[in-house]
């Protein structure tokens, strides 16, 4: 198979009656949903005479429509442009102005942002139906385009062809067979981003029934896996924190867990032990980005040991990873520099932004923007993002070790560091943490907790305390957002 279309289509011929999805208490089995995603595309190239190449972006919560559309889009040759619902309409009006489609779907709760952005728009319950498959989908067409997480500014287009995002589906098998045809999978992160529609694609490859959640609502999440039965699940370490801070959560029966995946942000070595404890199943971490159509690397369960649990794992099949210095150099391992990766999941590009494609992708090896090592057996350790990285008096302070030490503290909830400007050693640590409800703990309690634990130099000088740290929608934490307030008046965000 090497379009997505041909995933639904084969898997409806296989077994036409097998449940697809299973979304708040109704059903739609592989064929029903060949057969509806066919009669829709049929009906956006015959009257809306959408051409191949036009973007249809998707504004809508997760729902079996949605996923229903993807399908279309590729069988009428268009590409899927998603858009994260959570944003402003002004928000979204910057992005469908960047992306430039040819319609705007979306749930009734968000029809009047694509007014706003004076853009035609149709709720699904309007799009035109009827006829056959039109067959034009093509293995060297960009069929996604998903937003970068946009951490650091506006969201870039990635463009994904249907065999980049396959050739992940395919590594995946390999890494977890526990996903098995008939099996139960579930998709709760957010359909715009590829860790949603990614995850839904790739558990369809191989014959599963994905079970399809709204929306993150922890307690409500929670009872879906119970009752659904859910085998497997790709969450990310916020949702894993949040159904773990449950007290039902000691409780319940997860015996039907066989797997779970995690991924997208850094994850505490506390946070992790005390889910292999509450699910008692297997784990294992991918690491990868949109850009790469999702992971390309893997720690499996049996590598859940001593340092390796810091590490995000090894090249999948296929793929391959370096670490490159200032000058694009290979470095040698166990050395600190840029994890750059080369192979079939690499984007076409960014939309409309042939520079920053030229950035990202030279000499065929796309440049990550994460600092990490690579060990002398190939496992990847990820430091944290070259841009997240604090230099104090000259040295490289990594955030993310900073945060894992944190976050061993009983009283702490999650935590971000940060770097702040200062007068004499450029920057400085700072820590913005989450605490516990009832919690007496204190800046100074912790500073001098952290005392013997981390060298002087990467110890937090100061502390916030907050409700809840700043996340966007995959759960990666907005640390722009935090440091925004130090760095007003700064020309740049480093001194």
């Amino acid at each position: 198979m090497r379009t997505i279309a041909e995933v639904i289509r084969w898997r409806a011929q296989r077994h036409p009656d097998l449940e697809a999805i299973w979304f708040e208490g109704r059903s739609q089995s592989y064929g029903a949903l060949d057969r509806a995603s066919s009669e829709l595309a049929a009906g956006l190239v015959r009257e809306l005479g959408l051409k191949p190449g036009d973007r249809v972006s998707i504004l809508d919560k997760n729902c079996p429509e949605y996923l229903e559309l993807v399908f279309a889009l590729d069988k009428a040759g268009l590409v899927a442009a998603p858009l994260n619902w959570r944003l402003t309409a002004r928000e979204i009006g910057a992005i469908v102005e960047d992306v430039k489609p040819a319609l705007l779907v979306v749930g009734e709760e968000f029809r009047s942002h694509g007014v706003a952005a004076g853009i035609k728009t149709l709720t699904y319950a309007e799009l035109p139906r009827g006829g056959d498959d039109p067959f034009r989908d093509r293995d060297t067409a960009v069929s996604t385009q998903f937003c970068t997480s946009g951490t650091t500014g506006l969201p870039k287009g990635a463009m994904l062809t249907g065999p980049a995002l396959l050739n992940t589906g395919l590594c995946l098998a390999i890494e977890m067979p526990e996903m098995r045809e008939g099996g139960r999978s579930l998709v709760c992160m957010p359909l715009f981003h590829t860790g949603g529609t990614g995850w839904a694609v790739w558990s369809m490859q191989q014959g599963m029934t994905i079970v399809m959640v709204r929306e993150i609502d922890p307690p409500k999440l929670l009872d879906v896996i119970v009752q659904q039965k859910i085998e497997v699940a790709l969450l990310v370490p916020a949702v894993m924190l949040f159904l773990t801070e449950l007290p039902q959560a000691r409780s319940a029966d997860f015996s039907a867990f066989t797997h779970v995946t995690y991924g997208t942000a850094p994850i505490a070595p506390d946070l992790l032990k005390r889910c292999i404890d509450i699910f008692k199943c297997k784990f294992c971490q991918i690491y990868g980005l949109t850009e790469t159509s999702g992971p390309f690397a893997c720690l499996p369960f049996e590598h859940h040991v001593a340092e390796k649990l810091l590490s995000c794992g090894r090249p999948m099949f296929g793929a391959r990873a370096r670490i490159t210095g200032s000058k694009g150099e290979e470095l040698p391992r166990g050395e600190i520099g840029e994890i750059c990766y080369q192979g079939e999941s690499l984007m076409s590009g960014y939309w409309a932004r042939p520079d920053a494609t030229a950035e990202s992708i030279r000499d065929g090896w796309f440049y990550s923007g994460d600092a990490g090592f690579m060990d002398e057996n190939g496992f990847i350790f990820v430091k944290d993002r070259l841009k997240d990285m604090i230099v104090s008096g000259s040295e490289n302070v990594y955030p993310a070790e900073i945060e894992a030490v944190l976050s061993s503290h009983s009283d702490i909830v999650e935590c971000a560091v940060i770097g702040i400007p200062d007068a004499k050693w450029g920057e400085t640590v700072k820590a913005v943490v989450v605490k516990r409800g009832g919690s007496a703990l204190s800046e100074p309690e912790l500073i001098d907790w952290m005392r013997d634990k981390v060298a002087g130099f990467k110890r937090p000088r100061s502390v916030d305390f907050v409700d809840k740290l700043p996340r966007n929608a995959s759960g990666k934490l907005l640390k722009r957002t935090l440091r925004e307030p130090y760095w007003q008046g700064f020309t740049r965000g480093v001194n």
